[in-house]
């Protein structure tokens, strides 16, 4: 009877040990920053945020000669990696160099990660936006192709931009969160930075997941 008392008193307290230890893990031992404008509202900060929305090729039962909207969704993607490759950059094969050899001889490291890389573009008939992005294209399911107007583009890559470190180029990869808050830049060109995107983007899924975790157990314990 005694040990029955016991174990159930040791499953009451697993959520609180639980918690305990995860606050005190490698997930909480370091805290991404906000990158762009923040608004103090009393005591709490609002973040900036990014559009997750671009633009892909119509599909052949499309009728419409026009780019479509593609939304990166928060449940396709909770996060994201995203690369602005402007016109002057669409022969520079270089500046994604780094991703490309993690492509090539490391695909399990980053199989998991939606990497998004944007191109300008007029329409799906222009056939130098087609030809470029072949060049950039990596044979990897996780890494997306998406497009925006040329004669918006720059603006779109100013929106990611907003308030950033001032060595940051428009070919760095950012990363952005489920709230679509952006967390870091990181410099496509190099191997040691998209192993940085791929340690960072792990620290902030698994700390999602936690959250997550202990949001259900809260409401299951209600």
């Amino acid at each position: 009877m005694k040990n029955k008392k016991l174990i159930f008193f040791v499953i009451l307290l697993l959520p609180a040990i639980f918690k305990i230890i995860l606050e005190f893990t490698t997930i909480n031992s370091r805290k991404l920053p906000y990158y762009g404008p923040k608004v103090a509202i009393g005591k709490d900060t609002v973040y900036y945020k990014a559009s997750s929305t671009f633009k892909s090729l119509p599909t052949n039962s499309d009728t419409v000669n026009a780019l479509k909207s593609f939304e990166l969704d928060t449940v396709a993607f909770p996060l994201y990696a995203v690369c602005f490759i402007k016109q002057s950059y669409k022969k520079d094969n270089y500046r994604l160099a780094g991703l490309s050899e993690y492509a090539q001889y490391k695909k399990d490291k980053i199989k998991l990660i939606p990497f998004v890389i944007v191109t300008p573009c007029s329409g799906p008939n222009d056939s130098t936006c087609l030809r470029e992005m072949e060049k950039l294209s990596i044979d990897n399911k996780n890494i997306l192709s998406l497009y925006w107007d040329t004669s918006s583009f720059d603006s779109l890559n100013l929106s990611y931009f907003k308030e950033k470190p001032i060595y940051i180029d428009y070919s760095f990869f950012v990363l952005v969160d489920k709230n679509r808050h952006i967390r870091g830049y990181y410099d496509a060109r190099y191997v040691s930075e998209i192993k940085r995107l791929t340690e960072e983007y792990q620290h902030l899924r698994l700390k999602e997941e936690k959250d997550q975790m202990l949001k259900t157990n809260k409401i299951e314990s209600k």
